[in-house]
């Protein structure tokens, strides 16, 4: 009985170092990205050194009407000279998304008295954008947003934007 009683300990610490070293694997492979996610977020990741992938702006807009404020953000992609796509999301009073009749982005070089050019954005249903900005030369732009929150109340606001050669 002694015989039986020893081997069924140790047959239970067995299990139990088992399911201990299971337990932990799992911990540590739930943490980390699948093979082919992983390769994806490489490829992904600018490969010159300094060259931004995309540029992200955010502009405050006021219209002085209840649910009137917010936040425009904008990314570009790439954010260099030439062509880019513009993403336009708006962000209400409460930091959630805002949805809005019209949003209009502008964008000017003043060190080159260039402007305002027209991003002509589009609603795609959640954001705003477009894939045909042509932004011809470097340097600080300056980007405007108008929103429109109703009928009657519309507001704008601008912030600079480095576009990088």
């Amino acid at each position: 009985a002694a015989a039986g009683l020893r081997a069924l300990r140790r047959t239970v610490l067995a299990e139990v170092g088992v399911g201990v070293v299971v337990l932990t694997l799992s911990t540590v492979l739930s943490g980390t990205l699948p093979g082919r996610a992983a390769a994806e977020a490489g490829a992904a990741a600018p490969t010159a050194a300094g060259v931004p992938g995309a540029s992200v702006t955010e502009i405050p807009f006021d219209t002085g009407s209840p649910g009137g404020r917010g936040t425009v953000q904008i990314t570009l992609e790439p954010g260099r000279v030439g062509q880019n796509a513009v993403e336009a999301v708006v962000f209400g009073p409460d930091g959630g998304l805002a949805a809005v009749p019209e949003l209009r982005l502008a964008l000017s070089l003043p060190d080159r008295d260039l402007g305002p050019i027209d991003a002509r954005l589009t609603d795609r249903g959640g954001y705003w954008g477009t894939d045909s900005l042509n932004l011809p030369f470097p340097g600080v732009w300056t980007a405007k947003a108008t929103v429109r929150v109703s009928e009657l109340d519309q507001a704008s606001g601008s912030r600079t934007v480095r576009i990088t050669p």
